[in-house]
């Protein structure tokens, strides 16, 4: 199949399209590069240049998804089957400081995107979503069946953007697949998640800031959750239905950052949790593995020296000094 993977250069989407090529896939990504994060150019075109070399693309296409007429483009000349969109802010903090150019991303983009799905007869678009539109857990590994109730801008465009997914399919035969990642970490991250913004801070100054360190995340590995969305694009059974995609076994903060002193030093310094974001932890996924042969592997105890292993290897001190 031609699968056309939007933000396929970015975290999810490199290791998506790389699973997807070994699959078999003609694989087209769109991605617009865009430097959302704080630190220096160079080590951002770093880990920029082993996204696009390990997504193992067959046709880049190098714009912004809000751009209408490059959009329109892309899909005339690649003519996809199944498109993949990943292409969002990725945190909550980052939508809350850029409210108008998240909503153009989120929101207006969005809606270009599903009804360029519907013109050129795609079969389906896999959305991603995130754990962040059930807002404070209520109860103890939610399913989908959980109500929704995002605390954030960031959960609640989310959260439209399922229900645009919905809407698009109830008046213009659109199917869908949503999935609901949560606390991804992994190779290749940008420094804009927890884990890998406690590794950054051992490594810069020699301190770890921790926010409720005695709270709970289910943190996700992030070639499992990539696997979830190969899996999704592929397999009829996902048509129409949400899935959460997480680890399922929800871990203290605190247990990250040991492990990140154990490989970097540094003093962990503790703080009250940041009431910005909702009170997660684990999620329930059997819906997916029941669905699909999708299944997890990676827990922290693997994952995290894994990716902190990487981490030495990639980033320069001196640059992140």
């Amino acid at each position: 199949m031609k699968i056309l993977i939007l933000g396929g250069h970015g975290f999810i989407g490199s290791h998506t399209s790389n699973m997807l090529k070994s699959m078999g896939h003609t694989i087209g990504v769109v991605d617009c590069y865009h430097r959302y994060y704080t630190f220096p150019k160079a080590e951002y075109d770093k880990v920029s240049e082993l996204r696009i070399e390990h997504s193992n693309a067959d046709l880049t296409y190098n714009g912004q998804i809000e751009d209408v007429p490059f959009m329109e483009n892309v899909f005339k000349q690649f003519k996809p089957d199944i498109v993949i969109h990943v292409a969002t802010y990725p945190n909550a903090y980052m939508v809350k400081r850029n409210v108008i150019d998240a909503t153009g991303n989120m929101i207006t983009a969005t809606a270009t995107i599903l009804d360029l799905c519907v013109e050129h007869k795609v079969g389906k678009i896999v959305f991603a979503s995130s754990s962040m539109v059930y807002g404070d857990f209520k109860v103890d590994a939610p399913d989908e069946n959980e109500e929704t109730n995002p605390l954030t801008l960031y959960g609640s465009y989310k959260l439209m953007g399922e229900k645009m997914c919905k809407i698009w399919l109830k008046e213009k035969g659109l199917n869908y697949t949503i999935l609901r990642p949560s606390a991804l970490y992994g190779t290749r991250d940008m420094i804009t998640r927890v884990i890998s913004k406690m590794t950054e801070s051992a490594v810069k100054s020699g301190v770890i800031k921790v926010y409720g360190a005695t709270n709970k995340l289910d943190f996700s590995w992030v070639d499992d959750v990539a696997s979830a969305f190969a899996i999704s694009a592929t397999d009829d059974n996902t048509t129409n239905k949400i899935f959460n995609c997480t680890r399922g076994k929800g871990r203290m903060i605190i247990e990250a950052a040991e492990m990140v002193k154990s490989k970097f030093g540094g003093k962990i310094l503790e703080y009250p949790a940041d009431d910005f974001y909702p009170n997660r932890d684990t999620l329930n996924s059997d819906k997916l593995k029941h669905t699909t042969k999708w299944s997890p592997k990676v827990d922290i105890e693997k994952g995290i020296p894994d990716y902190l292993n990487w981490f030495e290897k990639i980033y320069d001190k001196t640059i992140l000094s």
